[in-house]
């Protein structure tokens, strides 16, 4: 059976994230893997990082208040799992761990295993920061290798009646579309709408737009597609001028090498994406 994994780092918002992978789960037909994970060695590390002297004070603060944290992180994971699972009929297997390795080699460690995996982490654990506000923790979003779904706040019921997939015409467009029929088919009468954004848009750009459409609707003959054109300043003012228009369910996103949508993927964009629209956002990575 194909796997989400849920990494948490902190109590934050855990109620509604752990209903949300539950809702997700169940509807997408996999089993759910939730891992609670506190690297320590990098806090202590990072505490460290240019100080002389002793740390400070607030900081050894932060870091005994995680400990406490992480020492009834199981129980704690455990008993919102359990209240969930006894108000809501789902059948989800289930297993939870709790771990002090770095939470990008945790991700990478179960990819192995799973080969399938998607990855469900909270918006603000999609930026460089850690729980308690500290700059520099690994960016999970843009690091790791599998498909990375990210979760607003507030947010706790898995609904995909509208998504948008923001396409600037790759190779792996065709079945990453292909996999978002997958992922969708039982949650029933799910439209993409596909989304181009082309600042200037003349003969050659027209030509690869209808040819993109053809493709798709040649290489997919089961699937609800919707194609849009928009010719803002760039992608992320294409998608806030369409979620007005459509109220999407899910943004999905192709995390490039190098490209047209490189900088949406910059430190201050991809917050900016992950959290402005305050919509579920999927993201693939470039082969």
């Amino acid at each position: 059976m194909k796997t989400n994994l849920l990494l948490l780092d902190s109590y934050r918002n855990i109620e509604d994230l752990i209903a949300y992978a539950f809702s997700f789960s169940c509807r997408s037909k996999r089993s759910l893997k939730i891992v609670y994970v506190f690297d320590f060695n990098w806090m202590r590390q990072s505490f460290m990082a240019g100080v002389a002297g002793p740390a400070d004070p607030a900081l050894v603060a932060v870091e005994k208040n995680a400990e406490k944290e992480f020492e009834v992180a199981e129980t704690k994971i455990r008993d919102v799992a359990n209240d969930y699972m006894k108000k809501h009929v789902v059948k989800v297997p289930f297993e939870l761990k709790i771990t002090e390795v770095n939470r990008i080699d945790v991700a990478e460690d179960e990819l192995e295993r799973s080969p399938d995996l998607i990855l469900l982490i909270s918006n603000h654990q999609s930026y460089s920061e850690a729980s308690g506000g500290l700059v520099g923790y690994p960016n999970l979003a843009e690091h790791a290798s599998c498909p990375v779904f990210v979760i607003p706040e507030n947010s706790r019921h898995a609904v995909m009646k509208e998504v948008v997939f923001a396409t600037s015409f790759h190779r792996e467009d065709i079945e990453l579309l292909k996999h978002l029929l997958g992922l969708f088919q039982d949650f029933g009468g799910t439209r993409v709408t596909v989304l181009h954004n082309e600042k200037e848009f003349g003969f050659e750009e027209k030509l690869k737009w209808l040819g993109f459409g053809e493709l798709v609707k040649q290489e997919i003959d089961n699937g609800n597609f919707a194609f849009r054109l928009k010719t803002k300043k760039d992608i992320v003012a294409a998608i806030e001028e369409l979620s007005k228009e459509i109220d999407p369910d899910l943004l999905v996103l192709l995390k490039e090498k190098r490209g047209f949508f490189e900088e949406v993927f910059s430190a201050s964009e991809t917050k900016n994406v992950l959290t402005h629209f305050h919509k579920p956002v999927l993201i693939y990575h470039q082969n």
